[in-house]
């Protein structure tokens, strides 16, 4: 699915996870981190905004401070039997990494809020309080059901960025013809 007019792009949010996983790739990523990493950019630009622009920040990063950056935000977990946490980031951690475990907690019952009023997948988040609450939030968001049914509007320029790095992924035969 691709309709463009000046300065965006009509995507399928298949066909960004796609891109974002083939691109991280490119940059080094074992294949279940680059699946986790497009998930994250493909739900933050659906809910939040700024998930392509935020995940090519990600990539001018080193593979040592990208592996930090990964690892930093698989901390937002609230222990079983506390009623809050506070976590905290140092350095400060690009919201598009966070947004859909944040998401994943509230349908489990864990309300959370960031140091950062604007949330936009670009924002830098220094620290997140979550809290343990009784009621669960619906899973599917009026957004997703909307960039599924008719298309994610992204920025044409940053499309042609990502669509860049990721034809550089390459696979074998070997690997193609085993599948």
């Amino acid at each position: 699915m691709c309709s463009m007019n000046k300065a965006n792009i009509l995507v399928a949010p298949r066909e960004l996870k796609d891109q974002v996983e083939r691109a991280s790739r490119v940059l080094g990523c074992e294949a279940s981190v680059a699946d986790r990493l497009a998930e994250d950019v493909t739900f933050c630009e659906i809910n939040y905004g700024q998930g392509i622009s935020s995940w090519l920040q990600i990539a001018t990063l080193n593979s040592i401070a990208l592996g930090e950056v990964l690892r930093s935000s698989l901390r937002l977990r609230l222990p079983t039997g506390a009623k809050s946490l506070d976590v905290h980031f140092d350095p400060p951690v690009l919201f598009v990494l966070l947004a859909r475990t944040l998401h994943n907690q509230e349908s489990c019952g864990i309300t959370w809020s960031c140091d950062t009023e604007m949330t936009y997948g670009s924002s830098p988040i220094v620290s997140v309080h979550l809290r343990s609450d009784t009621s669960p939030s619906p899973t599917t968001s009026k957004k997703t059901i909307d960039a599924l049914s008719t298309g994610l509007k992204v920025s044409l320029h940053e499309w042609e960025q990502l669509n860049e790095i990721a034809s550089q992924f390459l696979m074998s035969e070997e690997i193609l013809d085993a599948s």
